[in-house]
């Protein structure tokens, strides 16, 4: 055979946390926020742009105590070791 009639497979694993952390994270939080503001303002674009800039935030604050959770654990990990 040659390298040309060869098909590739590509199989992606996903942890069901990380499906439900979307699920719960993305729209959840995504739609709470546009019916937030929509119920404030009344502007459709607003109203995206507002839910939006609440999403990003929240993931970005939830990644941020995530790393800081792993540095506390790395650092309690260290005291303990020596």
């Amino acid at each position: 055979m040659n390298k040309e009639t060869k098909k590739q497979i590509i199989i992606v694993v996903i942890e069901f946390s990380k499906m439900k952390r979307f699920v719960m994270m993305d729209m959840g939080i995504g739609t709470l926020s546009y019916y937030v503001i929509k119920m404030i303002n009344g502007n459709i674009a607003i109203d995206l742009i507002g839910s939006t800039i609440i999403t990003e935030g929240v993931k970005r604050i939830y990644k941020g105590m995530n790393k800081s959770r792993k540095k506390a654990f790395k650092e309690d990990f260290m005291f303990i070791k020596k």
